[in-house]
């Protein structure tokens, strides 16, 4: 989200999180002081989550601060001691994983002590937002307790098989391509559909 109209359109449907993407490649990319102001006024039932690749520890602490953001989501490549410091500021921590058939799982071990969330997305050249979907059955090969968020491509068309896997740690879906308009921009009679498909 990044146009201040359509965040306020938004927290109407009163999502559980709403995202700000930093990553400065991305055409998502939000760089409003001004904005941020509005932001750290969000009601706190909404949580803000800040996406970041590869920052500096010193970056994600400023931005955290100036956004009163309630998580940041890293999408980059950062190691588990990187994870391990920010997570000793007192931030709360989603770690993206990009999963195809050859991704180790047993990765995730070494992250799980140090984040609060997982987020599973497709395999890209990029950090994500490729829109595209991976095959959902690689998440049976998820042994972990820790809840996880299903992000890559879906649609309001998705949410029925999603929940008719019953994942036992699937927390939610992290949807954005596909709700916009344009970058940054979401459809809020869509988004309002989807809420309330995965809701019921």
């Amino acid at each position: 989200m990044k146009h201040w109209s359509n965040i306020e359109q938004l927290l109407n449907l009163k999502p559980d999180f709403i995202g700000f993407i930093f990553y400065e490649k991305s055409p998502r990319y939000i760089d409003d002081k001004t904005l941020a102001l509005k932001i750290g006024s969000i009601d706190p039932a909404v949580k803000k989550v800040g996406v970041f690749v590869n920052h500096s520890i010193d970056r994600i602490k400023s931005l955290v601060t100036s956004y009163q953001l309630d998580y940041v989501q890293l999408h980059g490549d950062e190691s588990i001691q990187y994870v391990k410091t920010v997570q000793s500021s007192g931030i709360k921590i989603m770690k993206a994983f990009q999963i195809n058939a050859k991704f180790d799982w047993s990765i995730i071990e070494k992250y799980e002590p140090f984040v609060d969330y997982f987020l599973f997305d497709n395999a890209t050249k990029n950090y994500g937002g490729s829109g595209q979907k991976f095959d959902w059955k690689y998440l049976f090969n998820y042994k972990s307790k820790k809840p996880f968020l299903l992000s890559g491509g879906i649609t309001l068309d998705d949410i029925a098989a999603i929940k008719a896997m019953n994942h036992s740690q699937l927390l939610g879906v992290d949807m954005n391509s596909k709700l916009e308009i344009e970058p940054g921009k979401k459809d809020i009679k869509l988004a309002e559909q989807c809420i309330k498909q995965c809701r019921l």
